[in-house]
C-alpha cells in the first residue's frame, strides 16, 4: 500500500468546518492517499496567519479571503486561492433581548431580513437622535460573508458602518458571552454561536444568512497558489475526499454522529445540542419558537462545492462599494481578472473527473436569478442548481459588477 502524503489543514471552530473534519475522521482523505491533520485555531484571522507562515498547507477560510488576497486588501496575504466551497449558508443574526425589544417596537417581523434592516435603521436613527451609543455587531471576521452580506442588507436601508453602527471581531466561541454580558447588541456568524445564545436564554435569532443571500458561500478551502501548482495530484485527491465527506454530512442518518464528532474538544468544543439546529435545519429562534429552514446549511448537491467566479466578483464589488479598495480598480482589467481568478474552478473540475459527478460548464452566472432549483448545462447530465436569490430580488451581473433590478 503506498505511503500516505501528509497535509495540514487549519480551521476555526464553526460548523462549516464539518466537511474537513469528516474527511479526516471517516477515512475519506485516507482513501485518497492523504494523511489529513487538522490544526485548530481560535479565529479565521489566526487560520490566515497559519497559512501565511506555512504552518498549514490548506485552510478553512471565509469565502471573501482569496478575493481580498488577489486585490490587495489590507491584512490579507498575497497568493491565496479558493478551490472548493466547504459550505453554503449556516449563519444567523442573533440579538440580545434588549435589542430585540427595540427592533420589535420599530416593526421587526421574523424572519424577514428586509423588515430587520428597516427596524435597525429606525433604531439607529433613534439612538443617534438621543445621543445613545450605536448598535454594535460582532462577528468572527470582517473579511467574511456575514460582513459583506450585513453591509449589503443594512446599506439598502441607509445604515452605514461607523456612522450608525459598529462591527467588532471576536473568536467564534467568545461571541455568545459578548451578548450575555451586554458587550454587543448582536452577533452575525456561522453556527453554533447563535443557537448557543438562544438555547441558553440569552437572546433571539432574528434572521439567517440564507434569507439574505440564498445558498451563498460561507467558507471554502483555500491554499497558496504555489502550493497548489506544486502538489496538484495531492490536492485533487483531497478535493475528491472532501466531496465524498460533503455527501456524508448531508445524509440525514448521519446527523447525530456528525454532531458528536464536531462537538469534541479538539474540534468545536461545544454542546452537541447547539449543533443540531444547523445540521437539521430546525432553527430555534427563541427558547419557545422554532422555524424550519431546509437549506440553512448545505455541504453537498446542486453544485454546492463549486467555486463560482461570479461569487468572487460579487465580493470584489462590495469591497469597491465600501471603499476598502480604490474605486478606480473597477476599471482595471488586470485587477478584475485577478479577483475573478481568486477562485479556481479549473482545479475543481479536474479533481472531480474520476468521480463522474455533474460539474457546471460555466465559471460565472448571474447571481440572484434562481428562485427555484433548475437544470443547467454541465459536464455530465443531471446537474441542478439551487436558488440563489438576494433578499431584495436584485441581480448581480459579473460582467458589469453591478446589482441590477430583478430580471
Amino acid at each position: 500500500m503506498p505511503e500516505k502524503r501528509k497535509v495540514k489543514a487549519g480551521f476555526s471552530p464553526t460548523v462549516d468546518c464539518a466537511v474537513l473534519v469528516v474527511a479526516a475522521e471517516k477515512g475519506f482523505a485516507a482513501d485518497e492517499g492523504v494523511a489529513l491533520e487538522l490544526v485548530r485555531k481560535k479565529t479565521a484571522r489566526a487560520v490566515i496567519g497559519a497559512l501565511s507562515e506555512n504552518e498549514v498547507e490548506i485552510a478553512h477560510l471565509p469565502a471573501p479571503v482569496p478575493v481580498g488576497s488577489a486585490v490587495g486588501l489590507d491584512d490579507v496575504p498575497d497568493g491565496v486561492i479558493g478551490i472548493f466551497t466547504l459550505a453554503l449558508g449556516g449563519s444567523a443574526i442573533t440579538v440580545s433581548h434588549e435589542f430585540y425589544d427595540e427592533l420589535y417596537r420599530e416593526g421587526l417581523k421574523l424572519p424577514d431580513p428586509a423588515a430587520f434592516g428597516r427596524a435597525v435603521a429606525r433604531v439607529c436613527g433613534a439612538r443617534r437622535a438621543s445621543g445613545e451609543n450605536p448598535p454594535v455587531f460582532a462577528m468572527e471576521s470582517i473579511v467574511s460573508t456575514p460582513f459583506y452580506v450585513l453591509r449589503y442588507l443594512l446599506g439598502s436601508c441607509g445604515v452605514l458602518l461607523g456612522r450608525d453602527m459598529e462591527i467588532v471581531e471576536a473568536a467564534p466561541d467568545a461571541l455568545p458571552t459578548l451578548i450575555e454580558g451586554g458587550k454587543v447588541d448582536a452577533i452575525y456568524t456561522a453556527e453554533p454561536a447563535g443557537s448557543a445564545v438562544v438555547l441558553t436564554g440569552a437572546g433571539r435569532i432574528v434572521t439567517t444568512g440564507a434569507l439574505i443571500w440564498q445558498n451563498a458561500p460561507e467558507k471554502l478551502l483555500a491554499t497558496k497558489r504555489q502550493w497548489a501548482d506544486e502538489n496538484a495530484d495531492l490536492l485533487e485527491g483531497l478535493l475528491r475526499a472532501l466531496y465524498r465527506a460533503g455527501e456524508w454530512c448531508t445524509n440525514q442518518a448521519n446527523i447525530e454522529e456528525l454532531a458528536g464528532i464536531l462537538a469534541a474538544p479538539h474540534y468545536l468544543q461545544t454542546n452537541g445540542e447547539f449543533l443540531l439546529p444547523a445540521l437539521t435545519g430546525y432553527i430555534s429562534t427563541s427558547v419557545r419558537d422554532m422555524q424550519r429552514h431546509p437549506e440553512f446549511f448545505v455541504t453537498s448537491a446542486k453544485a454546492a462545492n463549486f467555486p463560482w467566479q461570479s461569487q468572487a466578483l460579487w465580493f470584489f464589488s462590495q469591497m469597491l462599494r465600501w471603499g476598502e479598495i480604490a474605486g478606480n480598480l473597477r476599471h482595471d482589467a488586470k485587477i478584475v481578472e485577478a479577483a475573478q481568478n481568486a477562485y479556481r474552478p479549473d482545479i475543481y473540475r479536474k479533481a472531480m473527473k474520476p468521480l463522474f459527478v455533474p460539474v457546471p460548464g460555466a465559471n460565472l452566472k448571474l447571481e440572484g436569478t434562481l428562485k427555484h432549483p433548475v437544470y443547467v448545462g454541465a459536464s455530465r447530465t443531471g446537474l441542478v442548481l439551487g436558488p440563489d436569490r438576494f433578499f431584495d430580488g436584485r441581480v448581480f451581473d459579473p460582467e458589469t459588477l453591478e446589482m441590477d433590478d430583478e430580471i
